[in-house]
């Protein structure tokens, strides 16, 4: 259409363009992900977290989709977490993106949340929680498989490409995890994500905040 009518491009063009190419992206990304899991090439980092930071960074995209979606969005977390954890931190955003970005995506209204728990000092419990559409009962395990979405009403017409769920429980179990949901259709679903999360030393601190950014120079 823009190349027919480039005086005149229609209506939203430009962000059909680019949900799109989001949505391309995202497809190839996942079949590569699957591809790595299914040949047993995925690999683990021990990266360095600074964890606080790493949820806050997470919440804030999420809070400002669920307010342009019309709906709330809460976080809790403990009072005391660790300042520094050691796990794979591509892997465990990846997890939380998409099990929050299918919270906002299926709620239409009421509110999405994500509540951190320390149940020991190393397993850590994340629980992503909605008031959307749900899940039926027969589909709890189906949406854990690549494209699969469920049989509710209005759920196949949602963007995306299904491959999510798949994704985020084989990397779970990779990171020597578990994953469990429970739902209920026309009421919200609840996917909690138990990880060993323990702290790392805090030995680098101080090089650290010596190399913080605090300004520009020149």
């Amino acid at each position: 259409l823009l190349e027919r009518e480039p005086n005149n491009p229609p209506k939203n063009a430009v962000r059909v363009i680019r949900r799109s190419a989001e949505h391309l992206s995202n497809l190839v990304e996942g079949l590569l992900d699957i591809s790595k899991i299914e040949s047993g090439r995925l690999r683990l980092n021990r990266d360095r977290v600074r964890f606080g930071e790493f949820l806050e960074q997470i919440v804030d995209m999420f809070r400002l989709q669920a307010a342009a979606k019309g709906i709330g969005f809460h976080y809790h977390r403990p009072a005391q977490l660790p300042a520094w954890i050691r796990t794979d931190e591509k892997r465990l955003r990846q997890i939380l993106i998409n099990l929050l970005s299918n919270a906002i995506k299926f709620t239409d209204r009421g509110e999405a949340s994500l509540t951190v728990r320390y149940a020991s000092s190393q397993l850590a419990e994340f629980e992503v929680a909605d008031t959307g559409m749900g899940i039926r009962e027969e589909d709890l395990e189906d949406v854990f498989k690549p494209f699969e979405r469920g049989g509710m009403p209005g759920a196949k017409m949602q963007p995306g490409s299904g491959l999510g769920l798949a994704i985020t429980r084989v990397i779970v179990q990779i990171m020597g995890g578990e994953i469990v949901l429970r739902s209920t259709p026309g009421q919200g679903s609840r996917f909690v994500v138990k990880l060993m999360l323990g702290a790392a030393q805090d030995d680098h601190d101080a090089a650290e905040a010596r190399r913080r950014i605090r300004g520009y120079r020149g």
